[in-house]
């Protein structure tokens, strides 16, 4: 097989990303315009096989400046068939060569190759793909050690992710989840909350719902900047949304609610001092007082909050979805500790996973978890209510272009105390 290693068009990239199953919004010709928008360099190269000049690998190069030179990133790239070993090897040679020709330092790799599925507990399902380290190894690759905990800086090592392949509808989709996710989904119903997706003048309040989160869990957030540059380069494969409490709805439905038991109870009442020995409404009543006592506290909950909030409309969560052919990418989210008793996440989740069922997607990825399964990730425990897997990606491979110039450059770091 003959090939040539090439830069390609938006379109050429485009289409055979689309397509192809390693295919993903970080290897997209939508990113490339982001991180171009970001003031980043950037280009799409590829091989094409010469005979019919058709393209059978594409990925996105990112080049950072480093001390001595620059990184040459493929963030979940390329995009080929690893099972190809012939064109594995002529694409990393020829981009090691193109690499050298900008001036790189090293190439740096993150393939979107699974190392290890693992279940909610963290124990692995099949075998772990090990052979992909030799392979990488041969080619001159040398693996970095796996990093530990969540973050929002680079692409996760560890992602929470769903198969849709199996569901058709809304029934079949609640069937999938875990009962703790069922009742909250019924829980948050009773509340009202509102889904409402977001203009471009809303991100502001976006970003400030999810800065006061990320504070709270320590981690770093995107800028306003990113979100915005978001909006307007995915266009409509970007979905912003806000769960929203209207606190006069909601105590107005209370209220009802409480009415319709008061008068319940009344009845029940007449039966009893018709027929005291009757315990069976007895029974009746206390159970539906219950009830309306239930629906007192939170008519006094919501009236506290209204109170406190000033306002008659709150947002309780925020997120932000990317929809690509073969996933729905959950990415950045926000919620408002004040209001995580209406369960506004769990609401997001689900609409997400049922527009993507029918959308066709057969993958529902929530992005990051920290690779804990000792109980001490929150993520992992809200995303595992939605009954999917871990994956852990194999990591972060890198290769020096210039050899004894990336030697002083380790040293330098090392001197200055970075490793």
């Amino acid at each position: 097989m003959t090939y040539q290693f090439t830069e390609l068009t938006n379109e050429e990239f485009d289409q055979f990303e689309k397509q192809h199953q390693l295919g993903t919004f970080l290897q997209s010709q939508s990113q490339a315009e982001l991180l171009k928008k970001r003031g980043y360099k950037i280009w799409l190269v590829g091989v094409k096989e010469t005979k019919n000049n058709e393209v059978v690998a594409a990925a996105l190069v990112l080049r950072e400046t480093v001390r001595l030179g620059y990184v040459m990133s493929l963030d979940r790239g390329p995009l080929l068939d690893f099972d190809n070993q012939e064109l594995v090897a002529y694409f990393f040679a020829a981009f090691k060569m193109f690499a050298k020709a900008h001036n790189g330092l090293y190439i740096e790799v993150r393939p979107n190759v699974t190392f290890q599925l693992t279940d909610n507990h963290g124990e692995t399902i099949g075998d772990k793909n090990t052979s992909f380290f030799d392979q990488m190894s041969r080619l001159g690759f040398v693996h970095q050690p796996f990093s530990d905990g969540f973050t929002t800086v680079a692409s996760p090592e560890w992602e929470y992710i769903k198969d849709l392949s199996e569901l058709s509808d809304e029934k079949s989709v609640h069937q999938s989840y875990t009962k703790n996710a069922v009742y909250y989904l019924k829980k948050n119903k009773q509340f009202g909350i509102k889904l409402r997706q977001l203009k471009k003048s809303d991100l502001a309040d976006f970003k400030a719902l999810t800065q006061k989160t990320a504070d709270r869990l320590h981690y770093h957030d995107k800028d306003l900047n990113f979100y915005e540059t978001v909006y307007d380069v995915y266009g409509d494969r970007a979905t912003f949304l806000f769960a929203e409490l209207n606190f006069n709805n909601y105590i107005q439905e209370e209220q009802q609610k409480v009415s319709a038991l008061t008068a319940k109870l009344d009845k029940i009442n007449q039966k009893i001092e018709k027929y005291p020995a009757n315990d069976k409404f007895k029974r009746q009543y206390a159970e539906f007082d219950d009830q309306r006592q239930q629906h007192e506290k939170r008519i006094n909950k919501a009236e506290e909050q209204h109170q406190q909030a000033g306002v008659d409309e709150v947002v309780v969560a925020c997120a932000l979805f990317i929809q690509q052919p073969q996933e729905m990418n959950y990415l950045f989210s926000g919620t408002d500790e004040t209001y995580m008793d209406y369960y506004g996440p769990y609401q997001i989740q689900d609409v997400m996973i049922n527009q993507a069922v029918q959308a066709g997607i057969k993958r529902y990825n929530f992005y990051g978890i920290a690779g804990r399964f000792d109980g001490t990730d929150g993520v992992l425990g809200f995303k595992t209510a939605f009954n999917g897997s871990a994956r852990q990606l194999v990591g972060n491979f890198m290769m020096p272009v210039q050899p004894l110039k990336y030697k002083i450059y380790r040293l330098l770091k090392k001197l200055m105390g970075r490793g």
